[in-house]
Formats: C-alpha cells, sequence, structure tokens
C-alpha cells in the first residue's frame, strides 16, 4: 500500500475515467481498472523493479521537492511520444518505489527526450478502456463521461473512494485486529483511501498528452 496523507494534493495531479463511473468522478468511486494501465504497466501494481523488467533499463532523474518529490523513468516510443513513469518519493513514498503516475505526452522538449530508454511498436500505448493520444473532445467524452473540471486545453477527471485490503496479505493482516477496526473503520473491513485523477490535455482538436495517477491513501 503506498499510503500518503489525505489532505495532501500533490502538484503532478491529473488524467481519465470510463463512460458511467466517470459521471461519477469523486463521489466515492476508484479509477477503473481498465483505465489504470498503458505499456502493460499498472499504477499501484508495478514498482521499479517490474518496470524495467517490463521495458528495459532507462535513465533515472528526481523531480519536485518537499511533499512532491517524484522519482521519473522515461522512454520514447516507437512513434517518438515520451512515456514517463513515476513514483512518490516524498516521505510518504514506498520502499519499493511502486508506480504512481503514467504520463505519455506527444509534445515534448526534446532535451527531456535524452538518454531515455526506446520502446518497440509491440509495446500498447493505450488504456485497455481505449485511452490513447489523438482522441478528439468529443471521443474523449464517449469514452469517459463529462469531465469533472475543464482547465483551459485539460479534461481533469477526480476519484476519491476506499479500496478494501485482501484477506490474508501483510496489509490486512497488520490492519485486522479489533482495535484497528474499531478505531480506524467504524467496526467494518480494514480499507485504504484512494485518491486518483485522470488527465487528457488537448492541442486544437487532439489528446497530446495523457496522465494517470492514483495513490493508496494512509488508511488511520
Amino acid at each position: 500500500m503506498n499510503a500518503r496523507p489525505w489532505f495532501v494534493i500533490p502538484f503532478f495531479a491529473v488524467l481519465l475515467a470510463p463512460v458511467a463511473k466517470a459521471q461519477a468522478s469523486a463521489r466515492n468511486t476508484d479509477l477503473p481498472a481498465d483505465m489504470r494501465s498503458i505499456a502493460g504497466l499498472v499504477v499501484n501494481r508495478d514498482s521499479a523493479l517490474s518496470v524495467k523488467a517490463k521495458l528495459g533499463a532507462t535513465r533515472e532523474r528526481m523531480s519536485g521537492s518537499g511533499h512532491d518529490v517524484l522519482l521519473v523513468w522515461c522512454y520514447v516510443t516507437a512513434d517518438s511520444s515520451l512515456l514517463e513513469l513515476m513514483s512518490d518519493r516524498s516521505g510518504m513514498g514506498t520502499d519499493g518505489k511502486a508506480l504512481n503516475v503514467i504520463r505519455l505526452r506527444a509534445r515534448y522538449p526534446a532535451s527531456q527526450g535524452a538518454g531515455c530508454g526506446r520502446l518497440s511498436t509491440k509495446v500498447p500505448l493505450s488504456t485497455p478502456g481505449g485511452l490513447r493520444l489523438g482522441l478528439t473532445r468529443s471521443e474523449a467524452t464517449a469514452r469517459l463521461g463529462r469531465p469533472a473540471r475543464q482547465v483551459a486545453d485539460s479534461f481533469v477527471y477526480e476519484f476519491s473512494g476506499k479500496e478494501f485490503m485482501k484477506p490474508g496479505s501483510s496489509e490486512y493482516k497488520s490492519w485486522n485486529t479489533p482495535e484497528r477496526r474499531k478505531s480506524c473503520f467504524e467496526g467494518g473491513a480494514p480499507y485504504s483511501n484512494v485518491w486518483a485523477t485522470a488527465i487528457l490535455v488537448f492541442h486544437e482538436t487532439r489528446a497530446v498528452e495523457l496522465r494517470l495517477e492514483r495513490y493508496d491513501q494512509a488508511t488511520c
């Protein structure tokens, strides 16, 4: 579980949701499972080791400061887009460098692609739910529904909900005590608070940036 204080909203917030569920954005919902994956990587499931095992070696860099520190891995795709994968490295980041942010851009400074790994044409650059670069606003709306917010050239979807811990997991065993159930979960099963965003950035008529972000927040 990648814990992050519930009240901290990171500066790198961005990206997505599916048609019916997107309309319930920020109403005790979560970023849908088919909107969490690009290039075979899934936010909050993959981490530093699996990123490099799946996509190959690449450079790492630190970005941000204070509560908003990210470890960034980058890859240039076969169509020259830039794929950036980020892990929260603030004081609340995980030891395993869990993947928290996936960012795909068609437009970026050439210097940001220097030293990045290279991806083959076989790497999928869309989510299973159909989000990809090049979508029009109407196509994005058809897939995601109405955004929670429209900011300048962007569609922003926001999610806030609960994710119940899996029985038998180390987290479940740690939190599943009578005392913690009573003090943290109103007597019910252990869960973590989830915060997520999805953003599409448009240039003229087409999406040129896609960003997915998800955190398992502090439980208690």
